[in-house]
């Protein structure tokens, strides 16, 4: 650990301390007073953050925790890091402290009382949380082995050893469940036992010591959100079936009254930390102390953006206060009100109506208020308790993962919105919040009603907005209805000559008779029935469907079928019964005088199969093709004319056999896609091409290519086409 610091100090002596040097620089362990958050430049750092996974990391981007070096005061360190052209900012480090300890752990089935005032075990009967959604609990811990989490954490399925190496490279090692972001201080190593900084995967909650009143913080946070449910044990979680990731920012409980204690650039590298491993939602049950602007940091900031612009939520407690305390506005995190996806929570007491909860810190970055008091959760199991479970007492931290677990349980109905969809929709279903005697708002947009929340998240389309499978201009309508109702519309656009759609479709929640589980939905593109419809999926389904490109589809042909000829050689089918040759073909006018059937199977040239042939007049001898079958595919050199024939009205479930190289056959099955009509032989055809008559030009089709690239979309009934198979296959027609 030494050699690691004394790297890391060395780097920064030469970019930007060359002339002076500092000795033991990173040996002594010092406390918060003693260290500063630097961003060195580095030629990237004004890039912007967007770009999802692609989003650079804290360290990419040079933001580095420094000691101050012996015989100088930390603002005069700042004042010379400032001074230096290789430096971008440095601050002073801030703490961050848990908002409250729970009491004496007990077990106590009395979650019913608050979770029914937020309209939880409504929200239950469309979800119950979803494993792959992952909240992020940025706390003191988790206690990996308890019955209620165990089979709930989140995994990292690159370290699958405690071998001290970082296999995937993120900078943590062995993070199986997640990652420690602790910084070494003497207090630390003192009352924690810690000994390194070292980012590793040890991330069991230490909070507390045996027979101490308060403990157990992060797991406490982390049952509220997704501790099993429905399992007969213990309590249940918020989202119950979704996955818990462990970032411990916090400690053992440094903090004043035992409160587990961390810094605000661990805070920063946990939430980056969390981004780039895939979670959904972030909970923070922690902030700094009211009023404390050293908390404000540029690398909390990029860590808040990169997470933002990857749609992630970041739920963040507003922090407790006392009586009598001089400052009563949220700390940070929660402080921040100019990003839309740090979602600041206050505490109701649901002990008197979800009132304002004395304890709780108001002022206008609050958004939601949610239940702080009596709050019943999962606690260590390896403390010797007769049961793993106890009462957390008050504190906005135990109101915050209530907020989190509702996004998870959002998340999990429609896994697709964008945050600020949820967020907004967290905000029309909140119950109203009685005013509090100070005057000044401590509920946001009020008191959480998870189970309307959940009950109004919307079913969502995105894909391709299509005509028989080729792409519809740019504004084009689609529009969505349920029972004849109309429950959503938007206009596509276009990227390139690609045409996109994205549709929200009301729930009944919102709209009376529109979606609830159960319920089809048909599209129409530009007033025309589209395909395919689509089902309201019921409990635990997710109705986020992406990449579900829809299409009209020209009407099938009606009692009579039209066919072309040019004048010299038309590609046609054979619809009437089957027969001898020349009777079968009377429909073709008497101006023809040759046909030509293809087959696969004739000895050519090139081994890939050839013509028979039937010409009219000349003898019977020069003909090897005497009699045609119904929904025979040929070629005939007729007069310029439309031929018109019966509709057959073929049924489904004919099976044509496809040889290897070229086949000439009638598609008699239902339009539809070309991958979806060929799926029988998916992978073993190479092209489709069709024979335009009227306009005597070949079509093209090639599977996996853009779709803009092929000249057509679909296979249609009763039309002729061309299929290069790479082996044997047969084809049903459905």
């Amino acid at each position: 650990m030494r050699k690691r610091w004394v790297a890391l100090a060395t780097l920064c002596a030469l970019v930007v301390l060359a002339q002076t040097p500092a000795p033991g620089f990173a040996e002594a362990l010092g406390d918060d007073a003693d260290r500063v958050v630097v961003q060195f430049r580095t030629g990237v750092e004004g890039q912007s953050t967007t770009g999802g996974s692609q989003a650079r990391s804290l360290e990419e981007l040079g933001f580095r925790t420094l000691r101050v070096p012996a015989g100088q005061s930390r603002d005069q360190f700042l004042a010379e890091l400032r001074s230096q052209p290789g430096v971008v900012s440095a601050a002073p480090e801030a703490r961050v402290f848990a908002a409250l300890a729970p009491s004496d752990p007990y077990y106590l089935a009395n979650q019913a009382a608050y979770l029914n005032q937020i309209g939880t075990p409504a929200a239950w009967d469309l979800a119950t949380g979803n494993k792959q959604i992952v909240v992020a609990v940025l706390d003191s811990g988790t206690d990996l082995a308890h019955p209620d989490i165990a089979s709930r954490l989140w995994e990292n399925s690159l370290e699958t050893a405690d071998d001290g190496i970082d296999h995937d490279a993120n900078g943590c090692i062995n993070d199986r469940n997640g990652c420690r972001f602790i910084e070494l201080t003497t207090d630390r190593a003192t009352r924690c036992g810690y000994s390194s900084s070292a980012r590793t995967g040890a991330v069991l909650d230490d909070h507390g010591r045996p027979g101490s009143a308060s403990h157990s913080h992060g797991t406490i946070v982390a049952g509220i959100i997704g501790a099993a449910g429905n399992n007969g044990v213990g309590v249940t979680g918020v989202a119950w079936n979704v996955r818990i990731m462990t970032v411990k920012v916090l400690d053992c409980g440094t903090g004043k009254g035992g409160a587990p204690s961390g810094d605000i650039s661990d805070v920063a590298f946990g939430i980056d930390y969390a981004r780039r491993m895939g979670a959904n939602v972030i909970s923070l049950s922690l902030a700094s102390a009211p009023g404390d602007q050293t908390a404000d940091q540029p690398i909390l900031r990029q860590a808040i953006q990169a997470a933002q612009d990857q749609g992630i939520i970041i739920v963040a407690a507003a922090g407790n206060h006392q009586a009598g305390d001089s400052q009563v506005g949220p700390g940070y995190p929660a402080a921040y009100t100019q990003y839309p996806s740090v979602v600041a929570v206050g505490a109701s007491d649901n002990l008197n109506g979800n009132t304002w909860a004395s304890y709780s810190n108001y002022g206008p970055a609050i958004d939601f208020a949610a239940p702080g008091s009596n709050i019943v959760s999962t606690v260590r199991s390896d403390l010797g308790l007769p049961n793993p479970y106890g009462v957390a007492e008050q504190g906005t931290s135990f109101a915050t993962p209530l907020v989190a677990g509702m996004f998870a349980l959002m998340m999990s109905r429609n896994s697709r919105l964008a945050g600020a969809d949820y967020i907004q929709i967290a905000r029309d279903t909140a119950t109203p919040a009685a005013p509090a005697p100070h005057g000044q708002n401590w509920a946001g947009s009020g008191i959480i009603n998870i189970g309307a929340a959940v009950a109004r998240v919307p079913l969502s389309l995105s894909g391709s907005v299509l005509n028989d499978w080729k792409d519809a201009p740019a504004g084009t309508d689609v529009r969505a209805s349920i029972d004849g109702k109309e429950c959503g519309a938007v206009l596509s656009t276009t990227f390139g000559v690609v045409s996109r759609y994205t549709l929200k479709v009301k729930p009944v929640a919102e709209t009376v008779g529109c979606g609830e589980p159960g319920k089809t939905v048909r599209l129409t593109i530009a007033g025309v029935a589209a395909v395919p419809i689509f089902l309201w999926g019921g409990p635990d389904e997710d109705i986020g469907m992406a990449n579900r490109d829809i299409s009209t589809v020209s009407p099938p042909p009606g009692t009579i079928v039209v066919q072309t000829l040019n004048g010299v050689w038309s590609n046609i089918a054979h619809l009437d019964l089957a027969g001898t040759l020349p009777q079968s073909l009377s429909y073709v006018p008497n101006a023809w005088g040759v046909a030509l059937h293809w087959d696969p199977l004739k000895p050519g040239v090139d081994g890939s199969g050839g013509y028979q042939r039937f010409a009219r007049q000349a003898p019977t001898y020069v003909s090897d093709w005497t009699a045609v079958q119904t929904y025979d595919a040929y070629w005939v050199n007729g007069a310029s004319a439309n031929i018109a024939n019966i509709n057959p009205n073929p049924r489904p479930g004919r099976v044509i056999a496809l040889q290897a190289g070229w086949n000439n056959f009638v598609y008699t099955g239902t339009s539809a896609a070309v991958a979806d009509a060929l799926s029988d032989v998916g992978g073993k055809y190479t092209q489709v091409l069709q024979y335009d008559n009227g306009a005597r030009a070949w079509l093209s089709f090639v599977p996996g290519q853009a779709r803009y690239l092929s000249d057509f979309g679909g296979l249609f009934t009763l039309k002729v086409y061309w299929i290069f198979m790479k082996e044997p296959a047969s084809l049903t027609m459905r």
